[in-house]
């Protein structure tokens, strides 16, 4: 590693009040941090993902500040899932206090809200998805029956499970998913998905049967139900116009009791839910879930470890061994996991240069920043995880190289800018460490940090100039077009998903054909093809591929048990979204 990426390694170090991988926490509480053992980076062979077991991360051995990059460690293991205990009684009860890394400030009508991952988990609890995503690939029906499409994926039939009513007593029925999606198309954000799929009629054949004719061939459209689009809310909710934002009303195995902004969320058992356990059992287990926004992630894992919550969420990789040692752990399996990088604004200076994108890429020791935040995990190469369709080894992103890029700053003037990060204590480590790296070449870099879902309006507006972002699983390329094609950049001001404002023909060619092929191989090309085109035109610069982690106390049980009514299963921790359903507690 380059001597000068050790001075930013140690420089960041001694920031006052970080507890960062160079120190961990006291548990005396007396204010000081013995060292940290390193956390284990993620395992980089093709498809090869990780196996449940307990064993722990290896120690990273001292280095001298003239060695080269150390290579990655083992990647953090997941533990064995418990078995449900054999009697009933010593399952259902008490409430469930959840850390979450966020508040979702927009409310819990899904189709209006902004919810990053911390919004997805509460609700998953309160709504249920017509369609979740299979571990093979492929969309499996939940809230859905079936689905099914003609031969060339213009018309899909959607048939709902029978017996099942909103938390209203409303039945779900085909009037009820029509209203859905046309609610769909009167949002904002939503009503793009809508215009894409050139969504022609919405016809009820029966009382649970819905026929949806499309105006083009969209092979992987159930998919886009997994997620808010698929939350299924009751008539009456859309009825409320704005105040549907507290008063959710879907389906799911909790209600809302009361929700106190940026204090607590609380939610209660649905008494009439509809799905059961493998065994049979009436779900959901727990009385109540109490859910607490932590935004900054070294008070979320203080509190985890003084025993004030039960659970939390985390997506950082500088405390494997604490929680794998302290807790017990559910992380993300290696396959589809979202990547972090750097967004750049191209729909303005300085960054709709691409000569500027790639000298920022440049002066990017991606390294020595993974070596702090994920214990020398090798950096992404692009926007797909290992074994996910599309990733490569090699995809061509620029190499670090400062005196290049600082070449490029000399010529053509060196721009000031901000980068705009969320207000955790990882963020502003990693900011403070990309700003220093930027800083050698010359630039001059403010940090912007602000809340999540204010971060995340800022980038759909396009807001910013450099945007730390923690997106694209890779599970569906059709999907991805929304954050990456062209059609979706529109002018600023105007709200746009791509935030980046992408305008690359060799992606939007290989989008406009992931629509329409079912071919696997071929999928896997096109998504090829457009990591390649990233790394050429230096959109983002990526860092490293996120895991996200669930920790829970012992006695909490079951966090990541989900049965699939009709059989199939579904990743585990999938972007750190969870069903709670079958969590239980020990009395």
């Amino acid at each position: 590693m380059r001597s000068a990426g050790w001075r930013w390694l140690v420089a960041l170090c001694a920031l006052a009040l970080l507890a960062s991988a160079c120190g961990g926490d006291d548990s005396t509480g007396d204010g000081v941090s013995p060292p940290a053992t390193s956390a284990p980076s993620q395992d980089l062979e093709d498809g090869q993902d990780e196996e449940r077991g307990d064993s722990q991360p290896v120690d990273q051995e001292s280095r001298d500040a003239d060695e080269v990059s150390p290579e990655p460690t083992a990647a953090p293991t997941l533990p064995d899932e418990e078995p449900l205990p054999s009697e009933p009684d010593e399952i259902y009860g008490g409430t469930l206090v959840f850390a979450l890394e966020s508040e979702t400030t927009g409310g819990w009508n899904p189709i209006t809200t902004s919810a990053a991952t911390s919004g997805h988990i509460v609700l998953r609890q309160l709504y249920d998805p017509l369609v979740i995503e299979g571990t093979d690939g492929q969309a499996i029906p939940f809230l859905l029956e079936s689905f099914s499409s003609n031969d060339d994926y213009t018309e899909w039939t959607f048939t709902l499970r029978p017996g099942i009513t909103f938390h209203d007593g409303l039945p779900v029925n085909s009037a009820a998913l029509i209203r859905h999606m046309e609610e769909l198309g009167n949002a904002t954000l939503s009503r793009l998905a809508i215009e894409e799929a050139e969504i022609q009629s919405f016809e009820a054949i029966d009382d649970l049967t819905v026929k949806v004719t499309l105006g083009k061939t969209f092979v992987d459209f159930p998919l886009g139900f997994t997620s808010a689009g698929g939350f299924l809310g009751s008539p009456a909710m859309y009825d409320l116009g704005t105040d549907s934002a507290r008063n959710p009303i879907g389906t799911g195995p909790f209600m809302l009791e009361e929700w106190v902004e940026h204090e607590v969320t609380r939610l209660v058992r649905n008494p009439n839910y509809w799905r059961t356990d493998a065994e049979g059992r009436q779900l959901p287990y727990l009385d109540a879930i109490e859910f607490r926004p932590f935004e900054d992630d070294e008070a979320r894992y203080n509190t985890l470890r003084a025993g004030d919550v039960d659970a939390s969420v985390d997506n950082g990789g500088r405390r494997v061994q604490e929680y794998n040692e302290g807790f017990k752990t559910y992380w993300q399996g290696g396959q589809y996991t979202a990547t972090t990088s750097v967004l750049m604004n191209t729909a303005r200076p300085p960054f709709d240069n691409q000569e500027i994108r790639q000298a920022l890429a440049q002066c990017t020791d991606r390294q020595t920043l993974n070596t702090v935040l994920w214990d020398g995990q090798l950096p992404a190469t692009g926007p797909f995880s290992p074994g996910t369709p599309g990733y490569l080894e090699d995809s061509g992103f620029p190499d670090y190289d400062p005196d290049a890029g600082r070449a490029v700053f000399e010529r053509l003037g060196a721009p000031s800018f901000e980068i705009t990060t969320t207000i955790t204590t990882l963020d502003l480590l990693q900011a403070e460490l990309l700003v220093q790296m930027w800083g050698e070449c010359g630039l001059d870099v403010s940090i912007n940090q602000m809340l999540q879902t204010e971060a995340v309006t800022s980038a759909v507006f396009g807001n910013f100039s450099t945007f730390v972002a923690v997106n694209h699983s890779g599970y569906s390329l059709a999907m991805e077009r929304f954050w990456w094609h062209s059609g979706y950049s529109y002018p600023l001001p105007v709200p746009a998903i791509n935030f980046g404002r992408v305008a690359d023909p060799r992606i939007d060619a290989a989008l406009d054909e992931a629509i329409t092929t079912d071919d696997e191989e071929r999928q896997r090309e096109l998504a090829e093809e457009i990591n390649r085109a990233f790394a050429d035109g230096v959109y983002n610069i990526w860092l490293y591929h996120s895991r996200w982690l669930i920790a829970a106390q012992d006695h909490v049980n079951g966090i990541d048990n989900l049965t699939i009514p009709g059989g199939g299963e579904h990743p585990k921790v999938f972007l750190g979204r969870v069903f709670l359903a079958e969590t239980w507690l020990d009395r």
